[in-house]
Parts: C-alpha cells; structure tokens; sequence
C-alpha cells in the first residue's frame, strides 16, 4: 500500500469480520484508516479507528486515497459512486488481502466449512514457533484476542473467501483445503463451476508450493492435485491420519500417524470429530514446515477456539446457551454431533441465511436436525438479498415436519424472544444456530436469564 504517499484508507462495512480485521493490521502498520458501517463497530472505535453509521457520500472526503468495500456493499451504493467519479482508487476487500499477502509468504485456508479455526489454528502454530505471523481469520480468535493479529514475520495466514471467487486472486506458498460442498451456487451457479474455481485455486501454488488436502472430502480426492502434496483425515490413505479419538468433555484427545509413523496424542480445548479433521491439517502444515511435535502439540493445546464456534455459555439453573456459526446442512450435523454431553433436552433455534441458499439446500435442510429434540425455525436472514416468493423460515420448518422430526415449530423473529423465555427449562441446551444475527438474542436472553437468577419469564 505504498503509493497511498499519507492518503487516508476508507473501508465501507468497516465492521464485517473480515474487514475490520484488515483495517486493524492496516492500522497497525501506521495507515490513517478510517470507515463506515450500518451497525457501526465499537471494538474498532476503541482501537482508535474512526467508524461513521451508515453509508453516505461525504464519507469519500479529499483525504481519501483508497475505498475499500466488503462484499455486502451494493456496486450502486452513491458512497462507492462517489469514489469512482473522483477518481478515488476502489477495490474489493479480496483485492486488498491479495495485496498485502503478495509481500509475505501466504498460507492459505479454503474449503466450504472449517476455515476460521483451521486458520486459526494455523495462526497459533506460526506464533508458537516464534514465527511472528501476520493472521487474518473470520472469527474472533480467543487465544489472539481479536480476529486480525499485524505480525513482522515472513508469514501471513489468512483464510480465504471462495463465496465471491476472490480466493482466485492469491498464490499461496501453501494452501490447507479443508472440503467442497454445495455452497455460494448463487454466485457460481453449478457445482461443477465451484469444482473448478477451486481446481484453479490449486494450480494457483507456485512449484515450491504444498497442497494440504482433506482425504476424507471425496471431491477432493477426486479432483484437487498437486505436485507437492499431503493429505490428512480419517480415510486409510491419508498421510496424517487419526488413530485414536475420544470426547474429553469440552475438548477432545486424539492419537495421530504420519506415513505409518506414530505421532502420539493431541488435546485440543474444542469438541468434535470436525475439529479434529481441522487440526490434523495443521498437523500437517506443521509436519511441511519441519516444525518440532512438541511444539505443534502445543499450539493446538494453546487454540481456545473462535466466537460463534460452538462458544458455550453456562447460566443459572443448568441451562446451557451454545451459540454456533452453523447455517450449511453439513455444518449443523457436525455442529449437533460435537456436544458431547447425553441424557440434556437440545432445544435449536435456527435462523435460516440467505434465500438463495435456503432455496438450494432446503432438502438438505429437512433432514440434518435428527439430533435436536425441539426445533423452532425462524425467519430468514436475507444478508442484502431479495426475498424469494415461498422461499420462508416457515417453508423450511413445515419440510422438516414432514421429513419427520417430531417437535419442529415454526416462529417469527419479532417474536422468538419473548417465545423462548416461556420455552426454555432448566437443565435445556440450547443452540442458536446462523449467520445472521440469531447471535445478539443469544446474548440477550443469556443477560436476561443471569439478571434473573435463570427465570427470564
């Protein structure tokens, strides 16, 4: 970002995950950043980032010498107009990361489910090794404090972003591929064209570079190659592989080999088989890196997982609140397979995103709730699309009845907080389940649940 000579870098949805992580690096870095945003972003005020409400076009002032825009700003917003006709430099926020990842050595995190702890996992394995990485992931990291860490080191780490084809942009030096999944077919519009996005993604490693591969992912180990290769998972064939697994409470302990060598057992502090697919590819990122096991065990012992990562929240009366990113079918199995514990009543609130997506998953969403006891369904979070004609939370609800789930309901989102309070019992888990903002009532009615000794009705 040199040619910017002093000039100010405005980013528009400054308070998405993945941008406010960058303008905190570019922060750190002695940039004048400032940015706009219709929620605004109180972390990034306290960092001393200017943050306005809303969009406008006198945010694009004379000292601005670069717009950055995240993906959820309309390419006919009058701000982003504004810019342009100034002659103002705009570029996307995967423009931006390829950028700043063309002056490091890229490690990069892709697939369909599991980037942000993967990443994450990876960022606390370079700062284990005293590596003193640059680490951008879509979550905040507890172990980092934040979801964006400014390092000196040779390395960033960085988890990509397949939904608008901007991890097209990066060469990585080396790329964790975690699975491909029917997902983002509102932008490629068939299954086949996001195979062979993340094909050209592969072919995107330079010739020193390493293909970290999930060999459980069928389509993976059908389609993804690379001269330079090492596979990881369950499957026989894989080159790290797991052993020996068992549930430690909240966490888990497994027994790994690479190449028929043993590599003894790991802890990890979060649960579920899909974390541990998740940290056998940082084992192997490790074991490319020629990393010592003692320190690779470490690091993944130091991962305190993501927010909105299964993150657990104990209140009076023994309810248990879980609130989890989860809003792909295959993302909510395992989410729902991970909690460890038998004998609870799992109540789930799920918040459908996108109506693209719910059109194009709806049978896959009919039947992947088997492990919750009571259900409710509420109202789709649009993310800036258009609603669908019968595309509706209560459409997504009635197929799940008649899939065959016993206790499925159907309740708007006006009135899913005052629903709940009358719902939930003590000794309940419950999940609140989406990308959306089904996350801010999970907080709500934690507070209300605690300032009321667990009795919020």
């Amino acid at each position: 970002m040199s040619m910017l000579n002093g000039k100010q870098i405005h980013f528009m949805g400054i308070g998405g995950i993945g941008m406010s992580g960058l303008a905190s690096i570019l922060a750190e870095r002695g940039h004048a950043v400032n940015g706009c945003d219709v929620n605004g972003s109180p972390r990034l005020q306290r960092q001393g980032i200017p943050v306005a409400i809303g969009h406008h076009p006198s945010h694009v002032s004379d000292a601005v010498g670069v717009v950055v825009y995240s993906s959820a700003v309309s390419r006919d917003e009058p701000e982003l107009a504004a810019a342009r006709a100034r002659g103002i430099r705009t570029i996307s926020r995967g423009e931006l990361l390829a950028e700043l990842a063309s002056a490091k050595q890229l490690i990069a995190v892709a697939g369909a489910h599991g980037k942000t702890t993967t990443s994450g996992m990876a960022g606390q394995l370079l700062i284990q090794a005293g590596w003193d990485p640059t680490v951008v992931v879509g979550g905040y990291n507890v172990a980092l404090g934040s979801n964006a860490r400014h390092g000196r080191g040779r390395f960033l780490v960085a988890e990509t972003d397949e939904s608008d084809g901007s991890f097209l942009l990066l060469s990585p030096a080396a790329a964790i591929v975690t699975n491909i999944d029917r997902e983002h077919l509102n932008y490629y519009r068939s299954f086949d064209r996001l195979v062979a996005a993340f094909q050209q993604f592969t072919s995107r490693l330079g010739p020193d570079g390493i293909l970290i591969r999930c060999e459980d992912d069928p389509v993976i180990r059908d389609v993804l190659s690379h001269p330079t290769q090492l596979s990881y998972g369950v499957h026989p064939q894989a080159d790290v592989r797991v052993t020996a697994s068992r549930s430690l409470g909240w966490g888990t302990e497994f027994s790994a080999a690479y190449r028929g060598q043993r590599l003894g057992r790991f802890r990890l502090r979060v649960p579920g088989s899909h974390n541990i697919l998740n940290a056998l590819g940082v084992i192997g990122l490790g074991v490319a890196l020629e990393l010592p096991l003692t320190l690779i065990r470490d690091a993944l012992w130091a991962f305190r997982g993501t927010s909105r990562r299964f993150q657990l929240t104990q209140l009076p009366n023994d309810v248990w609140f879980i609130e989890d990113y989860a809003h792909h079918p295959s993302e909510i199995r395992a989410t729902l397979a991970a909690d460890p514990f038998v004998g609870r009543h799992r109540v789930v609130i799920f918040q459908p995103h996108r109506f693209s997506r719910t059109q194009l998953l709806e049978d896959e969403f009919s039947c992947c709730f088997d492990r919750a006891d009571g259900l409710i369904i509420t109202d789709i979070y649009s993310a800036f699309e258009s609603s669908i004609p019968g595309v509706s939370g209560e459409r997504v609800a009635t197929l799940i009845r008649a899939h065959g789930h016993p206790c499925v309901r159907y309740v708007p989102r006006r009135e899913l907080g005052g629903y709940l309070t009358h719902v939930i019992q003590p000794q309940d888990t419950v999940f609140f389940l989406g990308a959306g903002d089904i996350g801010e009532l999970c907080h709500d009615l934690a507070a209300r649940f605690c300032a009321t000794n667990g009795s919020p009705g």
